[in-house]
């Protein structure tokens, strides 16, 4: 969340809706300590699997030889980042190569046939939030970067995991899908009517034998002003409290812990 004064408007991204629903206090340390964050080995392997699907998907090279290498050597560039958490995933450099091989084998074989080419990577979106209601009458703006929106209007997102995706729990609890979709409907990149909107998952698992998989969830209009009327709640109350104050902490959510949380320390 950030406030701009030229325009009195506040931004939001999806990535920090999502860590204060996951702890209410990351998100305000999100905002009163972002030298601390510091991204894993993890999040390093993602993002450099990310830059290789982009590479494709703007014609950079056709060929799975020429994909996986860039792949490597993406993700080989991200580990070299200071100050790293490190887990067993790259304590071996062998052993992962093998499964950044395997990830993308997975894209290439069971997941690229199925996304058209042609359409906006990358594509970095800022748009308002309706009937925002911060205080000092500041507009509300949510705003982030979209893995791949496909010319169909089907927006997809790459993700690296260590387990299979439940399509169940992804319609029911994704926020990030909800919010690409508020953005690409407010902006018109796909329809804005009673249709539901498309939003695929490309998911990638982190072991060394090829296994990917897509996970696809819908997202109507109800459900685009339910995020909003939610975001407009979280805005509201952060702003009201001040980040002066400590923020409801919460220790029962999985990914609280010192591998997933940069303030794990605080």
């Amino acid at each position: 969340m950030r406030y701009d004064k030229s325009s009195n408007r506040i931004y939001v991204r999806q990535s920090w809706i999502g860590s204060y629903l996951i702890c209410p206090q990351r998100g305000r340390y999100d905002l009163t300590m972002p030298q601390l964050r510091q991204g894993s080995d993890a999040t390093a392997v993602g993002t450099g699997i990310h830059s290789g699907i982009e590479g494709y998907l703007t014609g950079k090279y056709d060929d799975i030889v020429s994909f996986t290498q860039s792949c490597r050597d993406n993700v080989l560039l991200e580990l070299e980042r200071p100050n790293l958490r490190k887990s067993s995933l790259s304590s071996d450099t062998g052993s992962l190569l093998a499964i950044v091989d395997a990830m993308a084998s997975g894209w290439w074989d069971s997941i690229r046939p199925h996304v058209p080419l042609g359409g906006l990577v990358e594509h970095k979106f800022a748009c308002p939030i309706s009937d925002s209601s911060s205080p000092g009458g500041a507009e509300l703006w949510l705003e982030g970067t979209m893995d791949y929106v496909a010319p169909d209007g089907t927006i997809w997102d790459w993700k690296t995991a260590g387990r299979s995706y439940s399509p169940k729990e992804k319609q029911k609890q994704s926020h990030q899908a909800t919010s690409y979709v508020l953005a690409a409907r407010k902006l018109g990149l796909v329809d804005g009517g009673s249709d539901p909107t498309l939003f695929r998952f490309g998911v990638m698992l982190k072991q060394a034998t090829p296994k990917a998989h897509i996970v696809t969830v819908s997202r109507d209009a109800s459900q685009v002003q339910w995020l909003e009327r939610q975001i407009n709640t979280i805005v509201a109350t952060a702003t009201m409290v001040g980040t002066g104050t400590e923020w409801p902490m919460n220790d029962q959510h999985n990914l609280c812990s010192s591998m997933w949380c940069d303030y794990w320390t605080m």
